[in-house]
């Protein structure tokens, strides 16, 4: 995975390629005619101490703080994206946060390298000391016999590297030993690239060994930033507990909870949110540490009119889910798709439509059709009712002291 930083890429997007995107995408000739309409003769200054510099023209770039400017961007790549796409596309496009996938490091290397090209033809330029690398399944190899990955421990090999001739015993007889070394940078063209283990894309961190460990503790410590922040108004007298749990929900739970629609939570992840919840919510109700023991986590949840974690993940996860089901595009075959290869010893992870099957199995929606959009948001928002008003609100019974995030 190529992740690619655009060196300020609001600010270097020529006109003419603008003008050029919007008549690809068929936008209609009086539309665009309007557009160049609001950035003709656009001119700025520059304050310079207790003054301002002399107007000067304004010919590359879209408006700063235009409502129509994130679109407009958008439009340049989507066109840009067209002149490079063949076939199925490989790339995850989100404004200005692009990030091209491949089955291979060679081949992520050339298709990033056909987008270098393309952009900087069309004026946009790529930042290479921002852009990273990152190689999954680093503990399998692919077979280029039989096109399948196969594990560490299968391979006959110490060490494991991205070789593209690499052949398996079944296909070869015997495993040819491989320089194995760590890759730590890729060059491409000219510039060197790091190879990283982690990435933060669009506020979620995706990690080269897969989960969402690395995940959950990022957003627990983004949490308490926000919760220290929020310190005097969560701790006020002049506020009630109504009002200060609905400041904790709307600032602190939303960003520990970002992205967490995506997570295939293990037992371990689920307490450690749980954990460091429970914890900021004692403090904001001001139960000492030696009334821990005595104090039941449902009656200060109760107190500040907030729901169980454990639920308001479930419901996160199955009103995506039914987004997913209701898909036709990429993302719904990628639910769908099934990965080949050989798994390591042990209990395989469970892939996250396990984990939205088992949400469903646990609140009744098994019968429930996903793809009515109506009739699957009131089953969700039924269920998480009912299972709100049972005995012991999910796992929250247990009582854990309030410890520092990990």
């Amino acid at each position: 995975m190529a992740f690619v930083d655009l060196e300020k890429a609001f600010d270097r997007v020529p006109r003419k390629v603008i003008w050029w995107a919007l008549r690809k995408l068929g936008v209609e000739e009086w539309t665009v005619r309007l557009v160049q309409g609001m950035y003709a003769n656009a001119r700025s200054q520059v304050r310079v101490g207790d003054g301002y510099s002399e107007e000067f023209e304004v010919k590359v770039g879209v408006h700063q703080g235009s409502v129509l400017s994130p679109l407009l961007f958008i439009v340049v790549l989507e066109a840009l994206s067209r002149e490079f796409r063949s076939g199925v596309p490989w790339e995850d496009l989100y404004a200005d946060d692009l990030v091209i996938i491949a089955e291979s490091l060679e081949e992520c290397v050339s298709r990033l390298l056909t987008w270098k090209e393309g952009m900087e033809e069309k004026g946009l330029r790529v930042n290479a000391r921002k852009t990273k690398i990152m190689i999954c399944g680093s503990n399998s190899i692919f077979c280029k016999g039989c096109k399948k990955w196969v594990h560490k421990k299968c391979s006959g090999l110490k060490r494991l590297t991205k070789d593209s001739d690499f052949k398996c015993s079944r296909c070869q007889g015997t495993a040819r030993p491989i320089d194995g070394r760590p890759q730590s940078e890729v060059q491409v063209g000219s510039d060197k690239l790091d190879v990283v283990a982690s990435f933060c894309y669009l506020g979620d961190m995706l990690s080269a060994a897969g989960g969402c460990d690395l995940a959950t503790t990022t957003r627990v410590k983004t949490a308490w930033k926000k919760f220290k922040e929020l310190l005097p108004v969560l701790l006020s007298r002049h506020l009630s507990y109504k009002t200060r749990g609905h400041v904790y929900s709307t600032c602190v739970r939303s960003a520990m909870l970002h992205a967490s629609e995506t997570w295939p939570l293990t037992k371990p992840n689920l307490q450690r949110l749980q954990r460091n919840d429970r914890a900021m919510i004692r403090q904001i109700c001001n139960v000492k540490p030696e009334d821990v023991a005595t104090t039941r986590s449902n009656k200060l949840l109760t107190l500040l009119g907030l729901e169980d974690l454990n639920l308001i993940l479930k419901e996160r996860r199955l009103r995506w889910y039914g987004h997913v089901e209701r898909s036709s595009g990429a993302i719904k075959t990628a639910l769908d798709m099934q990965v080949t290869g050989s798994r390591g010893k042990g209990r395989p992870r469970m892939t996250w439509k396990q984990v939205t099957e088992r949400d469903r199995k646990d609140w009744k929606l098994s019968t429930t059709d996903p793809h009515d959009r109506n009739t699957w948001r009131s089953g969700v928002r039924s269920a998480m009712r009912a299972a709100s008003q049972l005995p012991g609100r999910g796992s929250t019974d247990v009582d854990v002291a309030p410890v520092p995030a990990r």
